[in-house]
């Protein structure tokens, strides 16, 4: 109980030190600059009363809303002197609001969190008593999964803040997910000056001794319950010292971290899916605090389809197309598959919708070991129109599959024994053929069989 009362009466305090000293840092434009190179004016009403929405308003709402506000009070054509500092209001509002994690900040801690310097750990220095929460925040605080030793790190500054994590995406092709490929990204990124190599000084010049902490670098306070703590001095950021007016690097203006294009590479191990991501350690942001490690770089992957596979995991789905005398008779049928094309054996009688599984020939998976199979799956193919003789021998096929007599078909032609023969010659010729597409069947070279071919029916094999 002790201990709850001891952590709300920190964070109150984290509150309303950051309200009291918002006038303070005002003036600080390195520590501005630290945090984001760029200073704005406090917002000083509620930014959901400006634009007129409501706090769960969403995006679109709200840049709806702020187009409409900046349209009517813009001072180029609205000619109230009054217009010009409501326009501003409305341009830090919508500033607020379109940035997630500022919204997310104004959400939780209001207005401290306008004020300049806001976030970038006040209290480095001061030892934590709660490291090691079981708590996990989901990212309130900048980052996904953080617990609540460390928020507290971040208040207290047990670590240095590390660097913002940058995100892009790639576009690879199938068959670069299915083998594995190496990309290039081009990226800008906070790095140190190369100038004056992340001191911030013009060369030749020196920091002085901080004038509010004496070079200690932090400053004592009390908390509401009677412990005192000693925090990180704001003036200085805890460092002690601070860059004499004029004595600013020119390329940077005294921050020490500029924006750099540089190129990453881009390990994609095989099997990556689509919409996956890939964490690239420590080619983030800098930090800008001093003992801060850089943040990550997230690679999106975008693998675009294939026009022969479907995907599923580490299985791919193929539909082949058999000519309905292969179906019937059986016979061999080219197939692609990741390693290149192969001729797969079809049975006879093989029947729509009837699948052959190729074990291993899918693509690897990348949360395993070994891979996924590939599924052939037969589409027969039925004839839209048929020569007279192919007719006649479907025909004879259907009389004696139902039991029919041919007597009527004798009768027609008038000419029985002519027709007596052909009937009796088309089995034989039938059977010659059936025969024969079994031996070409059985005599076709298995130079592509691996084995590895299953079917429902059976009878499926690669050759």
């Amino acid at each position: 109980m002790h201990t709850q009362n001891y952590l709300l009466d920190t964070l109150e305090y984290v509150i309303s030190f950051l309200r009291r000293a918002a006038s303070r840092w005002k003036n600080c434009s390195t520590f501005v600059q630290q945090r984001g190179f760029h200073s704005s004016a406090a917002v000083r009403k509620n930014p959901y009363e400006v634009l007129g929405v409501q706090k769960d308003a969403s995006a679109n709402d709200i840049k709806k809303a702020y187009f409409q506000l900046a349209k009517k009070y813009h001072p180029d054509t609205n000619k109230d002197p009054a217009s010009k500092e409501r326009f501003l209001e409305i341009q830090t509002a919508y500033e607020t609001l379109s940035d997630e994690s500022k919204r997310k900040a104004y959400d939780t801690y209001g207005e401290a969190s306008q004020q300049p310097g806001f976030g970038e750990n006040p209290f480095a220095g001061a030892q934590n008593p709660f490291t090691g929460g079981p708590f996990d925040f989901g990212g309130a605080h900048g980052g996904a999964g953080r617990t609540m030793g460390d928020m507290l790190n971040d208040f207290f500054g047990m670590s240095g803040r590390r660097g913002d994590d940058l995100e892009t995406s790639v576009t690879i092709s199938f068959m670069e997910a299915a083998r594995g490929t190496v990309k290039t990204v081009n990226i800008s990124a906070v790095e140190d000056c190369g100038t004056c190599s992340g001191s911030g000084l013009k060369q030749g010049t020196r920091r002085s001794q901080c004038p509010r902490c004496k070079g200690t670098g932090q400053q004592a306070f009390v908390l509401n319950s009677g412990f005192q703590m000693r925090s990180a001095c704001p003036a200085c950021n805890g460092s002690g010292s601070t860059i004499p007016r004029g004595s600013e690097c020119r390329d940077c203006g005294g921050v020490g971290k500029v924006k750099h294009r540089k190129q990453v590479e881009v390990n994609v191990p095989a099997g990556i899916e689509d919409g996956m991501t890939i964490r690239v350690a420590g080619e983030g942001d800098a930090a800008m605090s001093q003992g801060g490690r850089p943040g990550d770089l997230l690679v999106r992957i975008n693998v675009t389809s294939s026009p022969h596979f479907r995907r599923q995991g580490a299985h791919l789905y193929h539909d082949v197309s058999i000519p309905l005398q292969t179906a019937v008779l059986g016979g061999q049928v080219r197939v692609p598959t990741l390693d290149g094309d192969i001729h797969l054996r079809v049975a006879p009688g093989t029947q729509p919708g009837d699948d052959v599984v190729l074990r291993g020939r899918g693509m690897p998976a990348v949360m395993e070991r070994g891979k996924g199979d590939l599924f052939v799956s037969f589409r027969v193919q039925i004839p839209r129109s048929l020569t007279a003789r192919q007719r006649e021998l479907f025909q004879q096929y259907a009389d004696d599959v139902e039991g029919k007599s041919t007597k009527s078909s004798e009768q027609t032609t008038g000419s029985g024994s002519s027709k007596t023969t052909s009937a009796s010659s088309s089995p034989s010729r039938g059977a010659d053929g059936g025969s024969t597409r079994q031996e070409r069947s059985g005599a076709t070279p298995k130079e592509n069989d691996d084995g590895s071919g299953s079917s429902k029916k059976g009878n499926g094999a690669l050759f």
